[in-house]
Order: C-alpha cells, then structure tokens, then sequence
C-alpha cells in the first residue's frame, strides 16, 4: 500500500499505528467527471490519491467555476477548514481522470490520533501542506504577472499543463484561455 510508505515519509508511527492505518483507509477506484465531494456540505474524508488528477474549485458569484488547485499522486486532498472544523465546504473537488484513492473519514482519524497521538503529526503534515499551497497561490496572483505564473506552474507541477484541461489551467492562473494559448505559443517559439 503506496499510502504506508508515504506516511512513513512524513511521521515517525509505531507499527501498530501503521496497521490501524492500513486498515482504516477505504480504497476507492473511482471515474473520470466524479465529485468527491460538493459545496454546502462537510467534508467527510481526507483523500490520499494514489492514481490519478484532482481539481479544486468554486463557483463564484457569476456563476463560472474558478480551479483553486490540482492534485497529483501521492498528495493528500480535502478541503482542510471544512475537514477539520467539520462545517459546509465552499469547494468541489473534480476528478479529471479515472483515479484511485484511498479515504479515512473524519471520525475515524481522530479515534486514530487518540489511540496513537503520534498519529497528530500526519494532520499537522496536511495542514501545513494546505497552507503553503494557499499561500503560495496568494502570492502568485498578487505579485507574479500571467506568464510568471504558468512559469511556476510549470516548474512545480509540469505534469498538469499536459493532463488538465485548458480551461481549468487557465482559470487556476487567473487567465483567460486566450491568454494561456498566447503564453504556450511563446514558449513553443
């Protein structure tokens, strides 16, 4: 199980916490289009993916979907204030290809991190994760211009501007399509 090994990466766990673990996560092989979850309700699981493309997004107040992020294997995903804090999500989570994830859902987390405290290091893990990823997505719309954007884009996750639909790139940038077809000809030239 992918999903071990990688928390064995971010926490020190004792073994019999590694095989409460194992044994906790639900496997799910699930289709391209599928909503893990949708807006106004709480998020019920963390997702590990071990396969696969995830996009976040919003509907804002005109009604167009704006992505907030993307997902790739051996990330976790939720939508952490909804997760944690347990209260309706503003968010959707897409998958953009087929994909296999595995869940552990809210409550069975925190019965593992009172069983096995060392447990608290993996939320702790994800939290921090999250907000790096707001953080950095912040910066880059307040202070980069486009093509700096897709230039950081392509150097941390090159692998979504060939799996992502244009669309959902371009809104993650804060662009329009034209512009992001403009910016990909200049960098092909």
């Amino acid at each position: 199980m992918e999903i071990i090994q990688y928390i064995q990466t971010i926490a020190r766990v004792s073994p019999e916490a590694v095989q409460r673990i194992s044994s906790s996560f639900v496997r799910k092989e699930l289709q391209k289009k599928s909503l893990l979850f949708e807006e106004g309700q709480p998020v019920s699981s963390l997702y590990f993916i071990e396969k696969g493309l995830i996009r976040m997004y919003y509907i804002n107040r005109q009604g167009k979907d704006i992505t907030f992020g993307f997902y790739t294997e051996q990330h976790f995903v939720t939508i952490p204030e909804s997760f944690f804090g347990q209260i309706p999500s503003r968010y959707y989570l897409e998958l953009l290809e087929n994909s296999v994830v595995y869940a552990l859902g809210h409550s069975e987390l925190m019965t593992l991190i009172r069983d096995f405290p060392e447990i608290m290091e993996i939320e702790n893990y994800v939290l921090r994760y999250f907000l790096l990823k707001a953080s950095e997505r912040t910066i880059a719309l307040q202070f980069q211009t486009a093509e700096e954007r897709y230039q950081t884009l392509a150097a941390s996750q090159p692998s979504i501007l060939q799996r992502a639909p244009l669309g959902a790139i371009a809104s993650y940038l804060g662009i329009t399509q034209e512009t992001l077809s403009r910016i990909r000809a200049r960098k092909l030239s």
